[in-house]
């Protein structure tokens, strides 16, 4: 078996338990008027999910013009990303296992990398208390060219991180994205339930 040299982790679901999350959405943004954008957002990221755009450009382009709103691309940026950083702050913290995993990672020089399908990556880890200087990448799908489980996008972490598909190990709460993601590019994969700590594997290659 490869050695693996980079464990790339989910965010959403994976480095905090996410229970209740959606209703906390909902909830935030039927306070606001703008659950009918909320209900397009969902149904248009379900439609794009794994098509590559080639950049991240493009994904917008397409992502936002399917939903079909004049102001949706406001909305997003200035709404409904800053509020669910907001809640997340509010509601959420770092799953207890995180740090303790990562780092006898990282003294054995395994790269640690963070791959949400999501923006906003950077005001969301540290909304849920995660130390950015234990991560050396953090990247979000739609900056990659395709939403998870994108192979394309897959691919695109491990020649920015420089780690070929085979020494990389994913980690994640979702076979539909993070698995058949990371599978369809040969790389290992390890679910987790509700943010728990993902089961031991020695990352040796022994």
């Amino acid at each position: 078996m490869a050695e693996i040299k980079a464990v790339i982790f989910d965010l959403d679901g994976t480095l905090y338990n996410k229970s209740h999350l959606h209703i906390r959405i909902i909830l935030n943004q039927l306070i606001r008027g703008r659950l009918i954008m909320l209900k397009r957002e969902r149904d248009v990221r379900a439609m794009l999910k794994g098509q590559y755009f080639g950049n991240e450009d493009a994904f917008y382009d397409n992502f936002f013009s399917n939903i079909g709103k004049n102001n949706a691309r406001k909305w997003y940026f200035d709404c409904y990303m800053p509020q669910m950083a907001k809640v997340l702050r509010k509601h959420y913290n770092l799953a207890p296992w995180v740090k303790e995993y990562i780092m006898p990672l990282r003294e054995k020089g395994v790269k640690i990398v963070v791959f949400s399908d999501y923006g906003f990556v950077e005001e969301k880890l540290n909304a849920i208390g995660f130390d950015l200087q234990l991560a050396d990448y953090l990247f979000d799908a739609p900056s990659l060219g395709g939403l998870k489980p994108c192979r394309e996008a897959f691919m695109n972490v491990c020649k920015k991180i420089g780690i070929e598909p085979q020494h990389c190990l994913m980690i994640g709460d979702r076979d539909d994205t993070d698995g058949d993601g990371a599978k369809s590019v040969g790389m290992r994969f390890v679910k987790v339930e509700k943010a728990s700590k993902p089961m031991e594997m020695d990352v040796s290659g022994s």
